[in-house]
């Protein structure tokens, strides 16, 4: 239930609040960006301006879906999919939208914006349109109505176009066949891999194989680059004890962040669920009161609320008596949590309806707030502070350090009483003691001269690493006494995938002509494997991304049983079982099939439209962060 109740969060409502349909606006703006509170143009659109304060609310809301989405490397997948001019893009392609409608003489009358609001669930009280509510949700999150209600207004005008470019759509019965078995028709196979490990013990190799392939493939035995060099670490625990934290800045931290030292309340509560669609009719909603109410009267009778609850309730928790465990304000809808914590303990809800139906709940347990006084968290807060500024005193000192020249290496050292270590001849594969892997730093010195020095940054936990380059090896062939060993491996190794590709292309025929797999199987030392697979299945257990298993699997029938996939030297003999299809789920998952092959039109005539609208639209850019290269 608790993971239900999260997850209406990201309810249809809010993720096309996230698209182009609104991009500007969610619940609950977020304050502040990277660009600050200055109010400026980013861009105008047809004349139309696009403001800072615009893309900056778009962009936080956007963020915080990723923050949802991804927990802390949130940010870090915002700057790989470069979410900043995706944003910026959106906010252009919904002002030339708007302008279209408008054009086009759509409209989004005052009935059709109170009816939209009316219906969403933060601002319904018992079920009902409440206006304080409404106001009060408002208030709270920083919003001015009026601005709500304009962006509410240009979000159905949107829809309307998006209806409009969808109109006369039509998807045949033969293109949804298609789709249906590509999605949902399942491929059975036994399946045999000839891996070459399995036939190593059968080859054989002489001197004259071997020489003849170290001559032939010489790039294969060079050694890599190698180095040598002096290093020491620094860490920001270093100069922990240099810096000091006054008595004020430690009060002034406290004041500014007393959120992070309030433990809010906690509930722990059951509840009794009975579902109900959003289009539920009133007769239904009757129906379902009146059997809640009943269940009311039996509790306040007596009655084992854990016991009903197992017996009646609607939703997963019901074999656990309700129970949904502890929670704190903000991890339950609104209408739920403003019941649940207005309870006392042991106390039973009234009715109470939420975007999941009608809910009876009770308090077990309570946990008050906790509020940490200066003086309990005054030790915490130091060390918060000391880190934030031996941190900083560590990332100053390296910056210094990165600009110096080598010479200055060894009285760096002791300048910060460093102990100065050499290391061995070392290359990308191996591990240095006390630093671990060298593939990163080989990296940056493949970029250095002896005699130079650096800083190979890692984290404040492991320290950095200042260094200066010693000597360098560059790579050589290794001379065939030395690499004997090495190269009878890789030449068994091709003799092994040879023997495998012969052993399956003899097995495939022996299949074909009546032989038993199994058996012809068990006597070459191998393994059949079933595997169930689509049209769609793109990786595939133990083998991964294998095109050529998947395309001859799917070839095969009940008249062509048998198959050979080749693919990069792995050989796999296929026997294909059987095609099945859920005839039971066959009429809905058309019906998805259908609504997603429409959704997919829909999305290609409203990025054709787009273009359309981009090509003959006057669009000038003012903020320079957002121009592409060649722009």
């Amino acid at each position: 239930m608790i993971q239900e109740l999260r997850e209406y969060s990201n309810s249809i409502f809010f993720k096309l609040l996230m698209g182009v349909i609104a991009v500007t606006f969610v619940l609950s703006f977020g304050v502040g960006s990277f660009f600050g509170d200055r109010k400026e143009v980013v861009a105008k659109v047809n004349d139309q301006e696009i403001l800072l304060k615009e893309y900056r609310e778009a962009y936080q809301n956007r963020l915080r879906s990723f923050q949802q989405q991804f927990g802390e490397n949130a940010e870090k997948f915002a700057e790989q999919l470069n979410l900043r001019q995706q944003v910026f893009n959106q906010l252009i392609d919904r002002h030339l939208l708007l302008t279209e409608a408008a054009e086009l003489n759509l409209l989004a009358t005052d009935l059709e914006l109170q009816d939209f609001i009316r219906q969403q669930p933060f601002f319904q009280k018992n079920g009902q349109f409440d206006y304080d509510t409404y106001e009060t949700v408002l208030s709270q999150n920083r919003i001015v109505r009026h601005e709500y209600e304009g962006s509410m207004r240009a979000d159905l005008l949107l829809s309307k176009k998006q209806q409009l470019l969808g109109a006369g759509l039509v998807i045949n019965n033969h293109e949804v066949e298609q789709a249906y078995r590509r999605d949902f028709e399942k491929i059975e196979v036994e399946y045999l891999y000839f891996d070459p490990q399995i036939f190593i013990d059968k080859t054989t190799v002489n001197d004259a194989d071997l020489r003849e392939y170290h001559q032939d493939n010489l790039q294969e035995f060079q050694t890599l680059n190698q180095f040598r060099m002096e290093y020491f670490t620094l860490s920001a625990d270093h100069f922990k004890d240099s810096v000091k934290v006054r008595e004020r800045e430690v009060r002034r931290y406290y004041k500014k962040n007393t959120d992070n030292y309030v433990t809010p309340p906690e509930i722990k509560a059951r509840h009794i669920l009975f579902k109900l669609p959003p289009d539920a009719s009133e007769e239904k909603q009757r129906e379902k009161r009146e059997q809640l109410r009943e269940l009311l009267v039996q509790i306040k009778a007596g009655s084992s609320f854990e016991e009903l609850a197992k017996a009646h309730s609607e939703d997963g928790t019901a074999t656990e008596g309700g129970d949904l465990g502890w929670f704190k304000p903000g991890e339950m809808v609104p209408a739920f949590e403003s019941a649940a914590f207005a309870l006392a303990a042991g106390e039973v809800s009234d009715i109470v309806k939420s975007p999941f139906g009608l809910h009876l709940i009770k308090v077990d347990e309570l946990k008050e707030k906790i509020t940490k006084s200066l003086d309990d968290a005054h030790e915490e807060i130091t060390e918060i502070l000391a880190e934030s500024r031996a941190q900083k005193r560590l990332e100053e000192e390296l910056g210094r350090l990165a600009g110096l020249a080598g010479e200055s290496f060894t009285a760096e050292a002791q300048k910060l009483n460093r102990e100065v270590l050499s290391s061995k001849w070392f290359d990308k594969s191996e591990v240095i003691p006390g630093l671990g892997s060298a593939s990163e730093l080989v990296a940056e010195l493949l970029r250095r001269k002896p005699g130079e020095m650096g800083v190979w940054k890692r984290n404040p936990i492991l320290g950095h690493v200042i260094y200066r380059l010693s000597e360098t090896k560059k790579p050589t062939t290794r001379p065939f006494e030395d690499a004997k060993e090495d190269v009878e491996t890789a030449v068994r190794l091709e003799k092994a995938k040879s023997l495998a590709l012969e052993a399956a292309k003899t097995t495939l025929m022996q299949v074909q002509g009546g032989a038993a797999m199994e058996s012809l199987a068990e006597n070459q030392g191998l393994k059949m494997q079933t595997l169930e697979f689509t049209a769609n299945t793109r990786f595939l257990p133990n083998m991964g991304d294998n095109t050529e298993f998947r395309k001859v699997g799917l070839h095969l029938n009940q008249n062509q049983r048998f198959g050979l996939s080749l693919n990069e030297n792995r050989a796999d003999l296929i026997h294909f079982k059987k095609r099945t299809l859920d005839a039971e789920e066959a009429a809905e998952q058309k019906d998805k099939v259908r609504a997603q092959l429409h959704q997919t039109l829909q999305k290609a005539l409203l990025s054709k439209e787009l273009k359309r609208l981009r090509d003959s639209a006057s669009i000038e850019i003012i903020n320079p962060v957002f121009r592409t290269p060649g722009a």
